[in-house]
């Protein structure tokens, strides 16, 4: 077995080898205004973008909450017409599960307007953040 061999197996550690000049070792942070890799540009969204997009998530929302409510009563007036057959069971559990997916659709709908208005808030309050920051280190020089 040769000596490099030898070392490798016995478990003794391989001497630390500087990096050649110029080149970056893994731990060293990447220069101010390079992404990481794995990472496209840095997200810019337009002023009012987001809280157009809620406004457009409250418009779907009054657009399905009425007809998907309009089926309550049709399907509730069959159901008593049709008593005593099996279809009327079927279709009181259609209803039933159809108020339960509405419900759903409708939580979904206002969860999403009230995170992208959320959203809008905290990014332009970062951004205006950040701007008054700088502007009180712009005073200072």
């Amino acid at each position: 077995m040769s000596k490099e061999e030898s070392a490798g197996d016995s478990g003794e550690e391989l001497p630390f080898l500087p990096l050649p000049p110029g080149a970056r070792g893994p731990l060293e942070p990447l220069p101010l205004g390079v992404a990481p890799p794995g990472f496209g540009p840095p997200l810019v969204i337009a002023e009012g973008v987001l809280t157009k997009a809620a406004g457009v998530a409250d418009e779907v929302f009054d657009a399905f909450h009425g007809p998907a409510g309009s089926v309550r009563e049709p399907a509730a007036k069959a159901a008593r017409e049709l008593a005593g057959w099996e279809s009327a069971a079927a279709l009181r559990t259609s209803l039933k599960n159809w108020e339960n997916q509405t419900k759903a659709a409708e939580g979904w709908l206002a969860k999403i307007s009230e995170s992208l208005r959320a959203s809008s808030h905290d990014y332009t309050g970062t951004d205006q953040g950040i701007e008054q920051g700088f502007s009180a280190l712009r005073g200072l020089s």
